[in-house]
């Protein structure tokens, strides 16, 4: 009987390491997909402005995300962003380049990313190219939203380059 309850007892044991082991390598492939759809969202972001197409580039925020820019108040909400950033498409041809994807991570339903950046503008009007960031990083955090799609919650970013000195 005893040897029987031994038996038992590894077949159960056996069952349960079996199952946490299914489980924890389910865990690492979803966490690799949502990986791979934050760095995605990135992705797009850099190529829905390099296109000037707001609309894209804006669908990428969560309604209710902040933007946090250099030397500017932040941004809270679709509304405000929209305010301050589509005049900026309408009058310039955006030439950003991640230079560098330093890190993503994927905790639960939050991303993050931190890159390295250039940004260039030109006026649609007329003009030369305005180099606005030659050497910029950018931390990212993304929300997974209900229906499986990740949004930018906050964006912040700005200069390596320390300020001139006056």
């Amino acid at each position: 009987m005893e040897k029987s309850n031994r038996s038992i007892s590894r077949i159960i044991l056996a069952i349960a390491l079996a199952m946490f082991f299914f489980a924890i390598s389910c865990q690492k492939q979803d966490t690799d997909a949502d990986i791979s759809a934050v760095k995605e969202i990135l992705k797009k972001y850099e190529v829905a402005a390099n296109a000037g197409d707001f609309d894209s580039w804006i669908s990428l925020w969560a309604d209710d995300g902040i933007q946090m820019p250099p030397n500017a108040s932040s941004r809270s909400g679709v509304a405000q962003i929209t305010e301050e950033m589509k005049p900026a498409f309408e009058q310039f041809t955006t030439d950003i380049k991640i230079t560098s994807l330093e890190e993503t991570r994927v905790f639960g339903d939050i991303g993050l990313t931190r890159c390295s950046y250039h940004l260039a503008i030109t006026p649609k009007a007329g003009g030369d190219k305005i180099i606005v960031e030659p050497d910029g990083k950018a931390l990212t955090i993304y929300e997974k939203q209900l229906n499986g799609n990740w949004k930018i919650i906050y964006d912040c970013f700005n200069s390596n380059i320390p300020p001139k000195q006056e």
